[in-house]
């Protein structure tokens, strides 16, 4: 290794001429900064804002233990060759990365006066580089809300209404689609009046309904808009076709039906009848009320109204649709005779045939008569003059070992119990 013949060798320290750096400030106007009273000899160090001027500020670095006893004082003229000299050993001087930062928070506790910040000189276009740098989009988003503010933009309670106004015609569509669609009557409804008490009622030729009413009469709802064909269908009665025709929503003048009772047809016997044969039971039934003389005795009254079969379903005591036009009819001759005497009183009675057990019959055929003497209520008979009875099987009127015979004895009958 070359001696250092232009590295100046500093003079050995002499302690006998050290001064202390040592304050003796009597007061607080005689305080001052003990950095001015430091005599190490080292050279002005530039302002910090004087940028072509800075050096790097590195506290001085004992190499005494790595650089044979020579201490390199940075800064100090002539402590870096102008000609590189491989022979010689400079500083190795690592600036720790955690003592560069911009401010001293970034150091730790202490204020961060045991490190030293370097200042770096940048040539004049990296410099500008770095001075010029284009805003993030967080600030340019800020600052294009400053320009709008500057301007005089819309104002946040605009837009508030306009959204407001948006949702209400939002809903008035969609209340409007709804109503249009789910809500809007689409169809209209037709009455029929005055048609027999449980006729079948088709509209172009599908059923519809039953007509339970007192006068026969029923709302056809849900048709289609349009000319429609109704039909009236009872297996005693003959009933024109009627048409009727309407818009979504309409509901046109009623329709009249136009009924005739079927006659017994020829070579019926109406003296006899077999197990099934009720619709041409309910034709001889008619047949002998309309020959009932005026004025009519009450025994020929009984006699016309025991012909009628109502056929209950078994066990049960609902008066089958097609047998209500009959005792509507029958309701009629009945009110006839109470009005000319009003003490008569009759017994609607209920039986069945042999089979099932008495608690069974006695309570079935006591239900039956009751529910006879309701519906003739309904059709306008005094109830005061009517009185009910379930006699079971105790009064069979015919042979209950034939099938026959047992038809005829599920039966409703009528007797005077009182004139």
């Amino acid at each position: 290794m070359n001696e250092d013949k232009d590295f100046p060798v500093p003079p050995p320290d002499d302690f006998s001429k050290t001064t202390p750096n040592v304050n003796f400030g009597g007061g607080a106007d005689d305080v001052q900064n003990d950095w001015n009273k430091t005599n190490y000899n080292l050279p002005k160090q530039p302002a910090s804002d004087e940028w072509g001027k800075t050096v790097t500020n590195i506290r001085p670095i004992d190499t005494s233990n790595q650089d044979f006893g020579k201490t390199v004082y940075p800064g100090a003229p002539g402590s870096v060759p102008q000609t590189p000299e491989w022979g010689m050993t400079a500083a190795n001087v690592n600036v720790n990365p955690a003592d560069i930062g911009s401010t001293p928070e970034e150091f730790g506790g202490g204020g961060g006066y045991q490190k030293t910040t370097p200042y770096f000189q940048l040539p004049e276009a990296e410099r500008a580089k770095y001075q010029n740098l284009p805003p993030t989009p967080t600030e340019k988003a800020e600052q294009e809300k400053q320009e709008q503010a500057a301007k005089g933009g819309v104002p946040g309670w605009v837009w508030a209404v306009l959204g407001l106004f948006g949702m209400f015609m939002f809903a008035l569509v969609v209340l409007g689609l709804v109503w249009f669609f789910v809500i809007r009557d689409t169809s209209f409804t037709a009455t029929v009046r005055l048609a027999p008490p449980g006729s079948r009622i088709l509209v172009d030729d599908k059923q519809w309904g039953v007509t339970t009413g007192e006068d026969g009469t029923r709302d056809l709802t849900n048709l289609k808009p349009g000319r429609r064909i109704i039909k009236i269908v009872h297996p005693n009665f003959e009933c024109k076709p009627m048409e009727v025709e309407g818009r979504a929503g309409e509901k046109p003048e009623p329709l009249t039906a136009r009924c005739t009772a079927i006659d017994v047809k020829p070579g019926e016997d109406c003296g006899v009848f077999n197990p099934g044969e009720f619709d041409k039971a309910e034709r001889c039934y008619n047949m002998a009320l309309d020959k009932l003389g005026n004025p009519f005795t009450a025994e020929d009254l009984i006699n016309a109204l025991n012909i009628l079969i109502i056929n209950f379903d078994s066990g049960k005591y609902d008066i089958p649709p097609d047998r209500l036009a009959a005792l509507q009819k029958g309701a009629g001759f009945i009110k006839t005779l109470q009005e000319r005497d009003p003490s008569l009183v009759l017994e609607v009675g209920g039986h069945t045939d042999s089979d099932g057990t008495p608690a069974i019959n006695s309570p079935l055929s006591q239900n039956r008569a009751t529910a006879v003497k309701n519906q003739l209520v309904r059709y306008g008979v005094n109830a005061d003059g009517l009185q009910t009875r379930g006699y079971g099987a105790d009064k069979p009127k015919f042979d209950n070992n034939t099938e026959q015979g047992k038809f005829l004895n599920r039966r409703i009958q009528y007797s005077i119990v009182k004139k």
